[in-house]
């Protein structure tokens, strides 16, 4: 938790490890860094558009304000579904060891039904990201886009909307199936 604070009152120096500072920015761009090819992969194939790799948080880390980031799109849970994206890294918490040698993420990425720990540590004077546990699971990446998108009504053409169909095998459409998501109540 103290962590936590440091990063929602702290808008230049997130958090000191291994008595190094280090941002917001630096920590979650090494985190989105680990990631960066499956951040980039798109359900609409004829997407062409260079996006920056999306980051939400869960609602367990606070921030005062969005990350700002060459690296990544930092959005709000309500973005992320207003917009209807589905290729995101979701961060649910975060945390210093004791010793504060190390930051411990949660990260989840539902887009390839991967979910798992980090650790973030300084290694060289820049931060370092070692894969600590590392699990697949296409129910769980169900589970967390019924957690966002459960009700929502789907809009056509949306990354959402191309998702459904993908697991639905009909990948080129981006026509919703229905009005409302409602895949996540049974297996795909």
């Amino acid at each position: 938790m103290f962590a936590l604070l440091l990063w929602a009152t702290s808008p230049v120096w997130a958090l000191e490890l291994q008595q190094q500072k280090f941002s917001d920015d630096q920590i979650f761009s090494a985190v989105v860094g680990k990631f960066q090819k499956t951040l980039q992969y798109r359900f609409n194939t004829a997407t062409t558009d260079a996006r920056k790799p999306l980051l939400v948080f869960g609602p367990a880390l606070k921030f005062g304000k969005k990350v700002q980031s060459q690296s990544f799109t930092h959005l709000t849970q309500q973005e992320l579904v207003t917009e209807q994206q589905a290729v995101f890294i979701l961060i649910p918490n975060a945390y210093p060891d004791p010793e504060r040698n190390a930051l411990y993420v949660e990260y989840d990425i539902p887009s390839n039904a991967s979910y798992g720990l980090l650790k973030v540590f300084p290694k060289d004077g820049v931060l370092a990201v070692e894969v600590e546990d590392s699990y697949r699971s296409s129910s769980g990446a169900r589970a967390t886009y019924g957690k966002l998108y459960e009700g929502v009504a789907c809009r056509d053409n949306t990354e959402m909307a191309y998702r459904w169909n993908e697991y639905e095998g009909n990948r080129a459409s981006g026509r919703c199936l229905d009005t409302m998501f409602t895949e996540f109540i049974k297996p795909f």
